[in-house]
């Protein structure tokens, strides 16, 4: 028999190996209060080590693995957008955790979480995306129940581990029926496979559909989004922030993947799929959020709504529905980070029962944080001078343009119903007396207000200049 040798790349993979080696070395670290700021600076310096070698690789292409896994510019944009969501969850966990034991560990889970993420992103080999699912699943487990007296957080992490088992059996099912119809597990053959399907093509369309679902589940959409709320409610925050956020970027990676592949064929099965995802998300996320007065479960509605408006641009790919959902996923970083940092400012004792109504007031008693909470809700609603509004915008346009008008006009209704629980917000900052209800968190909190309002600021920014992120995404995308 022969034997090849393996295309060993270690260069490829050289950020996720840093990643693991800080992480590995958080473990080592002495946890204690005179050691915190030093846990969080290794931690930060892991991130932003793996932040400065993407130059580096920008434009080179760098595979390795045989082709399993391929460092692309797409791939380092949306690393790109993870870093900056994992940097500002480890700035809102040592605030958080700055009154609790294992901040160390805690940290350590964060980047191996990131690690996996990288490793989604990154691999057209479905095997591949599996397995960096579950280094992310493994490690959000322990961290959503990370607080074991909390008897909200422990609930939390039983539900998110049985229904994130079943998405990870569902997943790796549908990798399966895949395989057995087309003998390979690599994104790029959806294509060819969907052309020439014809005694497979059950067996072809079964393994797209569990595919597709195993990675609902991660975006959080209808109808896989059951377990989104009560883990977000029942999670520490900064945890929630990050649960949030980046979990969804390393999916929208393969799903835009898995789009891009099936582009030329116009696969009926994945259209159906995104259309049915997205029309199902806007429309329960939206009016379920109106009924919430739990703030962070809002939010966790909201994301599901967000979902949805993200959906549609994988069904204009043609018509440079890529380039809008890299953008609106990027702008979401900013402006969902922003609005759960202020809640991490908010929350008094370290608990997570912050209701919108003890939001009332806020504007005379935190002038600046308030203004800020104005700019994410604002720009979560879609509103100009946002960065969330021109990220609708092109979605709208994106969806317009491949015929699909009356999603777009389901979009457009849903984000009018929108405007009222994001606006209760304000009206509650602006237009209630403070009834006393919050507990400004007392400590040092100067380097995380700065946070918050650059947050606010690149938020105002996005909205006004837009065009030079676009330019870099359309690069990205026109280059593979």
């Amino acid at each position: 028999m022969d034997f090849t040798v393996p295309d060993v790349n270690i260069i490829c993979m050289l950020p996720e190996i840093l990643l693991l080696i800080f992480g590995t070395v958080l473990l080592f670290m002495e946890d204690s209060s005179e050691r915190r700021n030093c846990l969080s600076l290794a931690a930060v310096g892991g991130i932003l080590t793996a932040s400065l070698l993407i130059p580096f690789y920008w434009g080179k292409n760098c595979a390795g693995f045989d082709d399993i896994i391929v460092r692309d510019d797409l791939a380092l944009l949306f690393q790109a957008a993870l870093l900056i969501a994992v940097f500002l969850a480890i700035v809102f966990t040592h605030y958080y955790m700055r009154h609790r034991n294992n901040l160390g560990e805690y940290l350590a889970l964060i980047l191996t979480a990131t690690a996996g993420m990288n490793v989604m992103v990154m691999t057209h080999n479905l095997l591949v995306v599996f397995l960096g699912m579950e280094i992310l699943a493994l490690s959000l487990y322990i961290l959503v129940g990370y607080d074991k007296t909390s008897r909200e957080g422990i609930e939390a992490t039983v539900k998110y581990f049985l229904l994130g088992a079943f998405s990870s059996a569902v997943f790796l099912l549908g990798i399966a029926f895949y395989y057995g119809a087309t003998g390979r597990i690599d994104i790029a053959v959806f294509a060819p496979s969907f052309a020439i399907a014809n005694e497979t093509g059950s067996l072809l369309l079964t393994g797209t559909v569990l595919v597709l679902a195993g990675l609902g589940f991660k975006i959080a959409s209808v109808p896989f989004h059951m377990w989104a709320p009560d883990t977000y409610e029942g999670a520490p925050v900064s945890v929630a922030s990050l649960l949030s956020v980046a979990p969804k970027i390393a999916a929208f990676a393969v799903f835009l993947r898995i789009t891009l592949a099936v582009a030329d064929v116009h696969s009926d099965a994945v259209l159906i799929a995104i259309v049915f995802m997205s029309c199902a998300s806007m429309i329960v996320g939206n009016f379920a959020a109106l009924r919430q007065t739990h703030f962070i479960r809002m939010l966790a509605y909201s994301g599901i709504a967000q979902v949805g408006y993200m959906l549609i641009g994988l069904l204009g790919i043609h018509q440079g529905g890529g380039n809008t959902l890299v953008f609106y996923l990027i702008v979401y970083v900013f402006m969902n980070m922003g609005a759960f940092g202020v809640a991490i400012y908010l929350c008094a004792q370290e608990r997570q029962d912050l209701r919108i109504d003890a939001l009332s007031g806020l504007a005379s008693r935190h002038p600046g944080l308030a203004l800020a909470m104005v700019v994410f809700m604002i720009s979560l609603a879609g509103l100009p001078p946002t960065a969330g509004f021109f990220a609708k915008f092109y979605v709208f346009k994106t969806g317009i343009e491949a015929g699909y008008l009356w999603l777009v006009l389901v979009a457009l209704i849903m984000t009018v119903v929108s405007l009222f629980y994001y606006f209760r917000v304000i009206m509650v900052m602006y237009m209630r007396e403070a009834a006393g209800e919050i507990s400004i968190t007392s400590g040092n909190f100067a380097v995380f207000s700065v946070i918050i309002g650059m947050l606010a600021f690149i938020t105002l920014l996005l909205g006004i200049v837009p065009n030079s992120l676009v330019m870099v995404i359309a690069h990205a995308l026109n280059v593979l």
